[in-house]
This record gives C-alpha cells, sequence and structure tokens, in this order.
C-alpha cells in the first residue's frame, strides 16, 4: 500500500481503535452504552466495509463520522466528556474535545485528497 493512503487510513485506525476498546469495555464491565456507542459502532462497520468498494468514499465517511462525534451524536470513548462555552449571552452548543482534535488531525491530512476528489472539475 502507498505511503500516502496510509496517511490518510491513519484517522480511521486511530477511531477503530478507539471504538473497539470502548466496545470492549462496555461488553466486558458493567458499563452501559448509550446509544450513541451503538451509532458510533454502527458507523465505523459500514465505514470498514466502504473502504473496500471505494476509498474516496470510505474518507468521506470517516470524516462524516468524526463530524458526528464533535457535535456529540456519536461517541467514541465510554465516557463521554463535552465541553460548552459562551460569550456573553452567545451560547455554543456542546462539543467533544477529543473528537475536535482527531477532526483536526482528519482534516490536516486529508483536507486536499477531499477538496480534489469531490472539487468540481473544470472542463
Amino acid at each position: 500500500m502507498d505511503y500516502k493512503k496510509l496517511l490518510k487510513l491513519l484517522p480511521f485506525f486511530i477511531l477503530l481503535v478507539f471504538t473497539v476498546i470502548t466496545s470492549a469495555d462496555i461488553l466486558t464491565v458493567t458499563h452501559a452504552g448509550k446509544i450513541r456507542h451503538v451509532i458510533a459502532a454502527a458507523l465505523v462497520l459500514v465505514n470498514i466495509v466502504l473502504y473496500f468498494f471505494s476509498f474516496r468514499m470510505g474518507v468521506l465517511l470517516t470524516g462524516i463520522t468524526l463530524l458526528l462525534t464533535v457535535i456529540n451524536l456519536a461517541a467514541f470513548t465510554v465516557s463521554i466528556n463535552t465541553w460548552q462555552f459562551w460569550i456573553g449571552p452567545l451560547k455554543f452548543p456542546a462539543f467533544q474535545p477529543l473528537a475536535l482534535l482527531l477532526f483536526t488531525f482528519f482534516l490536516i491530512l486529508n483536507l486536499k485528497y477531499l477538496l480534489t476528489a469531490f472539487g468540481e472539475k473544470k472542463e
């Protein structure tokens, strides 16, 4: 496999490790998995299958999965840590800081690829 492809897959591998650890922790310890954990595990399973058929769509779904995690609709860790801040009367929605860090890492590695793969083609 190409070095550049492995670099593009690195955020997904990190996501996969978090999901496996969280699923094992939920199944072996008395933690109760929330619907956000089920959504995250389902998205990772779909993403694994999608990478076999289309690398481009797999990278896109990885980004969408991370975005859903940032906005607190999915969770990849057993304890769901959220932050929220406000500036005066303007209140921002809660987000997961670890997911935001991983999403930023994903964008650093894959933004150029996504723009060329899904950008408008010039005629």
